[in-house]
């Protein structure tokens, strides 16, 4: 198994660049939301694509034009409404995510609305095996690929996990 890597996603351009153009914009019926870090803005459009090859429809905070300028309490409960509608909820990981202060309090509150079978969390790293993770990672479900080709939704400490176009559709 191994975990998505920049170089993966960069090679998945041409794929990903359709699916993005046809599913890159704000959809208030959108079935996953996509906890990131805002300094990720490429990788995120990236991912928004990865996903749009499982036919997800992915919300992405700021092309939401109702979101206020200046982050504040609206922000804060306009996220918990669109993660409360969401049918998933995946965490884009990056290197440099751990230094988003958002990130943390969106799956806190996913995990408290959503329950950990409609969490999974998508690492992009650079290196296949070795991602630096947040110790609570540890009790969701990750995405990865498996040596088939396959991507998979893994439970932590389980080899076996269900295909990722299944557990959108779960």
């Amino acid at each position: 198994m191994s975990y998505l890597t920049f170089n993966k996603l960069n090679n998945m351009s041409q794929s990903i660049q359709k699916s993005l153009n046809e599913n890159y914009q704000f959809s208030t019926s959108n079935t996953v939301f996509l906890s990131h870090r805002h300094d990720d803005e490429q990788e995120v459009k990236q991912a928004v694509g990865f996903l749009a090859q499982f036919g997800q429809r992915t919300y992405v905070d700021w092309l939401d034009h109702s979101m206020p300028s200046q982050t504040s309490s609206e922000t804060a409960q306009k996220l918990k409404q669109r993660i409360n509608r969401s049918n998933k909820f995946v965490l884009l990981a990056t290197p440099g995510s751990i230094r988003s202060i958002w990130i943390p309090w969106e799956l806190g509150l996913a995990d408290g609305v959503k329950g950990l079978n409609k969490i999974a969390i998508l690492p992009l790293v650079k290196n296949e095996g070795t991602w630096d993770e947040r110790e609570y990672y540890g009790i969701y479900n990750y995405i990865e690929q498996s040596y088939d080709g396959n991507w998979y939704v893994i439970k932590q400490g389980e080899s076996r996990g269900v295909h990722l176009a299944n557990w959108f559709e779960s």
